[in-house]
């Protein structure tokens, strides 16, 4: 799904108004389709108590135009205006006068004390139109006293366009914000309704259409997309298919105390569709990685007294891998002289190539090798890792991740995939992909081998680098919002639980 900066939907919004539509057009839409998402969910809307909140800006409009909506269909409306009448804008100050006319109270506000505790607390709808997307500076005075009532009011919370005090382009908390309920947003959705913390304020987000002309979102080249359903790609198997056709993987890492990782990606890996898994694996790991796992392929190397690998083992690793589909490298590997040399030698092997944990602890001292290679490479650190890997602290790499792995990706020529709450997938062309599945239960170590797996077998599988990251991500969090579904709670859910979900979520997704 593509999203909108808060810069391309104003411009997009002029391009609209440009056609002959008049803003007011736009915010009548808006304000109708808002008022019908209101009433799918609150059915009592005849007699209830709707408090809203309108700020100078357009979406100060939209929540005056809902609630002469909501008062047409009985409800009883108060209006608190934080702006003066003449600091509006045309189409707000006329959808003003209207209320006005109507006999609608309101009261304008000037300081805190003008507010009714009471009216807010014991109100059953509240509109919140006090900032939109524009906002770029913190929340202060009598805007952070209205979001801290509205906060601590019962009413069901309605969110015009993006929740006040979250900025648009990052979903970061402007010093206060509006928890809603609902969040109705117009012609295309927002980085912030999805990314953290934006995401956890933004409630349900609904994307309303407001007679945006077609043409004008079809050639909008977005930067920003969020993972849905329909971006999932499955290949149904042929017939007449063997296990040939669907690539062979070979997963490259493991060390002593760290077998696990390798046994889990590559267990995720066949519940991918991989055709044959092979993991080449210290000999000292062997017994119990074919002990737990007995569809994927073992190819042992080095001395069962050896914890990692050695630099006389890096011929055969390398000689094993020349003929395979597809390469996921690090997992439990360890970090070491010989680990380190050995990732350089990976990188030279011209096949698709996953690198996660020590593996890219490994490369951080010569990232630089990485605008060397060909063929397809992904990345998939969690933000400690891509911290090292960028000489940056977890702080900054948070903080600012948006512009770090979108500048990283573009530089390097490499998918990133940034392991958070709302993983993050970066590409060489600048556009990042929000995912929108998964849950706390995959705070929890192991987690990202699962998913370095998936991605893996769908790079071996043949399928394009990026859809294999956006398939992986997807299906890994859909896997454990199904386990939770069924009955796992967050803290008992672990990597193997969320293996076992993979098939019901490629079954969620093919129908």
């Amino acid at each position: 799904m593509k999203l909108s900066s808060s810069v391309q939907m104003k411009q997009m919004d002029k391009e609209a108004i440009k056609t002959g539509i008049p803003d007011i057009v736009l915010m009548e839409n808006a304000s109708v389709k808002s008022f019908f998402q209101i009433k799918n969910r609150y059915e009592n809307i005849e007699g209830a108590l709707a408090v809203a909140f309108v700020g100078v800006g357009n979406n100060g409009g939209d929540a005056v135009a809902i609630s002469r909506h909501l008062y047409n269909n009985g409800a009883n409306v108060f209006i608190y205006m934080l702006t003066d009448e003449e600091k509006l804008n045309a189409s707000p100050k006329t959808n003003f006068e209207i209320v006005k006319n109507m006999g609608i109270q309101y009261k304008i506000v000037k300081n805190e004390s003008d507010f009714n505790e009471e009216i807010i607390k014991e109100s059953d709808i509240i509109i919140d139109g006090i900032f939109g997307i524009g906002l770029s500076r913190n929340v202060e005075g009598i805007f952070k006293k209205a979001i801290e009532l509205i906060n601590d009011s019962d009413a069901f919370i309605v969110s015009v366009d993006i929740p006040s005090g979250i900025k648009a382009d990052s979903g970061e908390v402007m010093g206060a914000a509006i928890r809603a309920d609902l969040t109705t947003t117009f012609a295309l959705a927002k980085p912030g309704h999805f990314l953290y913390p934006g995401r956890e304020y933004a409630g349900e987000v609904e994307v309303v259409d407001i007679t945006t002309p077609k043409y004008i979102l079809d050639d909008f080249n977005a930067d920003f997309y969020a993972i849905e359903k329909e971006d999932i790609s499955i290949n149904f198997r042929e017939p007449t298919s063997h296990k040939g056709t669907y690539g062979h993987l070979n997963i490259i890492g493991g060390s002593k105390g760290k077998s696990g990782a390798v046994i889990l990606a590559s267990k995720a890996a066949l519940r991918c569709g991989t055709g044959l898994v092979s993991a080449t694996i210290p000999n000292s790991i062997n017994t119990a990685f074919e002990s737990n796992i007995v569809e994927a392929m073992s190819y042992p190397v080095g001395n069962s007294d050896e914890k990692t690998f050695s630099d006389k083992d890096i011929s055969e690793i390398l000689d094993f891998a020349k003929d395979k589909d597809a390469i996921a490298f690090g997992m439990g590997l360890g970090v070491n002289d010989s680990t380190k040399k050995l990732a350089k030698y990976i990188l030279r092997i011209d096949k698709p190539l996953l690198i996660d944990a020590d593996g890219i602890n490994c490369l951080s001292e010569n990232v630089e090798l990485l605008k060397a290679r060909k063929a397809p490479t992904v990345l998939t650190p969690h933000p400690k890792e891509f911290a090292r890997l960028t000489n940056l602290t977890v702080k900054e790499v948070i903080k600012s991740r948006l512009s770090i792995i979108r500048e990283f990706s573009s530089e390097h020529n490499t998918i990133l995939v940034l392991k958070m709450a709302d993983t993050l997938i970066s590409t060489p062309q600048g556009k990042i992909y929000i995912n929108t599945t998964g849950n706390p239960g995959l705070a929890t170590g192991g987690s990202g081998d699962i998913l370095s797996g998936m991605i893996a077998s769908f790079l071996a599988q043949g399928y394009e680098p990026l859809q294999s990251c956006i398939n992986g991500v997807f299906l890994h969090g859909l896997a454990a919002d199904l386990a939770y579904d069924d009955g796992f709670s967050c803290e008992s859910l672990t990597p193997q639980d969320v293996t076992e979900y993979i098939n019901e979520a490629i079954v969620e997704i093919t129908g």
